[in-house]
């Protein structure tokens, strides 16, 4: 079972920081790009986004892992559509 939500209920989400996926925007840039799409969307404050080392999916990405599903070839002009269309959705 999928496991949404830390004991202070926020979601969660994993930006891939590997090299592979910094490598072609993924890392710092991805993680900048969601959050303030976060902030925009007024939910940033539900939201727990971090940077993993690694997700495994070096040939995928720019990988982002949200509630443990994954999504791939995530660039940050993909911020904005990532938040409306999968993050929203999951706090309601």
């Amino acid at each position: 079972m999928t496991q949404l939500y830390h004991d202070n209920e926020k979601l969660r989400i994993r930006v891939c920081g590997g090299m592979n996926c910094s490598a072609n925007g993924g890392g710092r840039p991805l993680e900048d790009a969601i959050q303030h799409a976060l902030e925009t969307a007024g939910v940033a404050d539900e939201v727990e986004i971090y940077r993993a080392h690694c997700l495994g999916e070096c040939q995928n990405g720019p990988c982002v892992r949200i509630a443990g599903e994954r999504f791939y070839h995530v660039q940050p002009a993909d911020a904005s559509d990532l938040v409306r269309e999968e993050i929203l959705p999951r706090l309601k």
